[in-house]
């Protein structure tokens, strides 16, 4: 029986850890209008970029791309 709920438990904490961070969408109607994801990054296309979602920028980048050459690791906010 502890085996069994020692099973559950390891195997519920890999099924959450494993879900992706859900991007922060704006408030219908608020932030800038975007139709994809160059509108929301004044031409920056690698490093902390924001998300086109919902047909508005997201509130602060959330996804992170590497730039090629760059040498410096990109850090994710938080």
């Amino acid at each position: 029986m502890r085996v069994r709920l020692v099973f559950i438990a390891a195997a519920a904490l890999l099924a959450l850890t494993g879900c992706p961070r859900e991007p922060d969408a704006p408030e219908p109607g608020m932030g800038t209008p975007c139709e994809q994801i160059d509108d929301c990054n004044a031409g920056d296309t690698c490093g902390l970029l924001t998300l086109c979602v919902d047909g508005f920028c997201a509130e602060e980048p959330t996804l992170v791309l590497p730039c090629p050459g760059d040498g410096a690791p990109v850090r994710p906010p938080g």
